[in-house]
């Protein structure tokens, strides 16, 4: 070893081979560990990665750690879906409103149920033509839908023909939101 100490200060080659001590066997290479030898501890190192005991205290607690995330994450996904369904209405209500600013004509908003509709009157149908796609809450959100009003019409103007607020409530495993367009088709 000191002669390729040796060499890199003298920029010199040494005599001889540069690892003797490699070949009488009484020496190893750094980075090739003896089966035999010990730790700090005074135990023989292992070559093997975990243990059984290691494995299961591990999925021991990430098991715990899940169950006791669980509620939280069921509340956080109900909460998600009936937001997602109170938006969905709000966005009803804005195509209903669009359509009829767009094509001068009276567009209504519809409710049956779970099933959220808009209709405006194109051609010669009197009682109008569904635009977009009828929207089932609770296939798609699985929230229940209770309206004031069955049909919340909008004028060409942009405003609603209705005497009083129309509340939507979508509610879901006891979480609930709600939609409130007033009698000026004001959205709250």
């Amino acid at each position: 070893m000191h002669c390729l100490y040796f060499s890199r200060l003298t920029r010199r080659r040494c005599p001889g081979p540069a690892w003797p001590f490699l070949h009488s066997g009484a020496w190893k290479l750094p980075n090739q560990a003896d089966p035999n030898m010990r730790t700090h501890s005074g135990r023989p190192s292992s070559r093997a990665g975990f243990s059984l005991v290691e494995i299961l205290i591990v999925i021991v607690l990430a098991g715990l750690m899940l169950a006791l995330a669980m509620p939280k994450l069921r509340q956080g996904l109900v909460m998600r879906d009936v937001k997602s369904a109170r938006s969905a209405l709000a966005n009803m209500y804005a195509r209903a409103r669009v359509n009829a600013l767009q094509t001068r004509k009276n567009s209504t908003v519809h409710f049956s149920g779970s099933q959220v509709w808009v209709t405006a009157p194109l051609g010669t149908v009197p009682e109008g033509d569904t635009v977009g796609a009828v929207v089932d809450l609770t296939n798609a959100y699985g929230v229940t839908v209770n309206a004031s009003a069955s049909t919340i019409t909008v004028l060409p103007t942009g405003l609603a023909n209705m005497p009083a607020t129309v509340t939507v409530r979508v509610t879901r495993s006891g979480k609930s939101d709600s939609v409130m367009i007033s009698g000026y088709g004001r959205l709250q």
